[in-house]
């Protein structure tokens, strides 16, 4: 084979391998909903119940609040749980997340983030 004829048939290769490549993948979606968490009654005083701390779902670093009892996932990711309030250390599975639409008890000390 000619060499012009070779590097026409190497440029059309590589063309091709160009155009059949798959589409650049877009960025993650990032996470919708809320996080709720209850407070234990007696770590704040109301006369009204205890009022729910809601968080946007986020993939950032969250400290849970003192008195934190319970946290309930409204996203729609995974939410990871974390023994420090820097996300540093995680907590040993089985309990070291919660699927969408599922609580948990939670300690006050530790932090969360959805991933």
């Amino acid at each position: 084979m000619p060499r012009t004829a070779r590097a026409a048939a190497a440029i059309a290769l590589a063309a091709g391998l160009l155009t059949a490549a798959p589409p650049a993948s877009a960025a993650p979606a990032q996470p919708e909903g809320k996080i709720v968490v209850f407070v234990t009654e007696g770590a704040e005083i109301s006369w009204a119940g205890t009022e729910l701390r809601e968080y946007p779902a986020s993939s950032s670093c969250q400290s849970f609040p003192p008195g934190a009892h319970v946290v309930a996932n409204t996203s729609n990711g995974r939410l990871l749980f974390f023994t420090d309030p820097w996300c540093t250390m995680p907590v040993p599975p089985p309990f070291n997340f919660i699927r969408p639409g599922h609580g948990a008890h939670v300690s006050p000390t530790g932090s969360f983030r959805v991933g």
